[in-house]
C-alpha cells in the first residue's frame, strides 16, 4: 500500500491500514475537526474504529455510505496552526464517492491550507492514518495499487522512502 500524508500537524499516531471498506464515518466538530470515528466491514463483521480526536464538539454527523456500492473516491478539507490551542488543526473535511460529497464539516479558517487526495473509480483505498489529541491534527490515507491490468499480473512491492524537505533561504 502506499501511505499518503498525513495533512495537518503533530499529535499521537493513529493508523487504520487495510480498513478499507467502510460503512459509516462519525464526525464530531464545530469550528474544527474535534474527532472522526470509522465503522468498517471486517471478515465478514461490523468493526468500529477507536475514536480518532477527543473533545466532543457541538456538531455530530453520521455519514452513512450505501455499502457496498458505495465507496470512498476522495478526501479533502482544511488545516491551520490554532493560536488559541496552540496547536495544528484540521479545520475542514469531505468525503467524496462514487455517488456525492458528504461535507464538508467544520468551519473554514481564512488562512487555512487545504488537502486533498483523489483516489479514483478502481477502489483503491486502503485505510485512514493521521495524529490526533485533544482534537483532529492530521488525516491521511493509504491506496492500493492496482494488481491486474488486463491480461497482466503486477508483481507490486513496497518500498518506503524519505522526501528531504528542501528551505529557501
Amino acid at each position: 500500500m502506499i501511505k499518503v500524508g498525513p495533512a495537518g500537524g503533530p499529535g499521537k499516531t493513529w493508523d487504520d491500514e487495510g480498513r478499507e471498506k467502510i460503512v459509516q464515518i462519525f464526525v464530531s466538530h464545530g469550528d474544527q475537526i474535534n474527532s472522526l470515528q470509522f465503522l468498517y466491514v471486517e471478515d465478514g463483521n461490523l468493526v468500529l474504529s477507536e475514536t480518532h480526536g477527543g473533545n466532543t464538539g457541538p456538531k455530530f454527523n453520521v455519514v452513512k455510505l450505501n455499502y457496498p456500492s458505495e465507496y470512498l473516491t476522495g478526501i479533502s478539507g482544511s488545516y491551520y496552526y490554532s493560536n488559541t490551542c496552540s496547536q495544528w488543526l484540521i479545520f475542514t473535511v469531505a468525503f467524496s464517492t462514487n455517488n456525492r460529497t458528504y461535507g464538508p464539516f467544520g468551519v473554514p479558517h481564512k488562512q487555512g491550507y487545504v488537502f486533498e487526495y483523489q483516489l479514483g473509480e478502481d477502489h483503491p483505498f486502503g485505510g485512514f492514518h493521521g495524529r490526533a489529541g485533544e482534537y483532529l491534527n492530521a488525516i491521511g490515507v493509504y491506496v492500493k495499487p492496482i494488481t491486474i491490468l488486463g491480461d497482466v499480473k503486477a508483481n507490486v512491492k513496497t518500498k518506503k522512502f524519505k522526501c528531504p524537505l528542501f528551505r529557501s533561504g
